[in-house]
């Protein structure tokens, strides 16, 4: 049986790409909870805890990066590309996290206007 310490200070491994020298050891505490959550994990994708922590951390820090950029962008402080770009992901699938979060896209009318003049002349306005 595990001990009451390795509940209270479970040590881990986060790989980020595919060599070894890319791995860094890591500790936190965690609740017993989210060990029983983790193991079950672990046996559903016949993974070690290891590699079951590391693909739910990817899956939590990916989910985080999209929340942030998605909060950025509705308060105005980053423009659809930057949030896109701190979400990891396309212009396009970071419209499909908008419409999801239920977020309205902005448009900047004077730039829209601007780029019609340029590929249209002046007839656009």
């Amino acid at each position: 049986m595990v001990g009451v310490r390795f509940f209270n200070t479970f040590c881990f491994f986060v790989l980020w790409g595919v060599g070894v020298s890319e791995v860094r050891h890591l500790t936190g505490r965690v609740l017993r909870r989210q060990i029983e959550v983790l193991d079950r994990i672990s046996r559903e994708e016949k993974v070690d805890r290891s590699a079951a922590l590391r693909k739910v951390l990817d899956v939590g820090l990916r989910e985080y990066l999209k929340m942030k950029a998605v909060e950025n962008y509705r308060r105005g402080r980053i423009s659809i590309g930057k949030a896109a770009e701190d979400a990891g992901v396309s212009i396009a699938e970071f419209y499909d996290v908008l419409g999801f979060e239920g977020v309205p896209i902005k448009v900047d009318v004077a730039a829209v206007k601007e780029a019609l003049k340029e590929d249209f002349g002046a007839e656009a306005s």
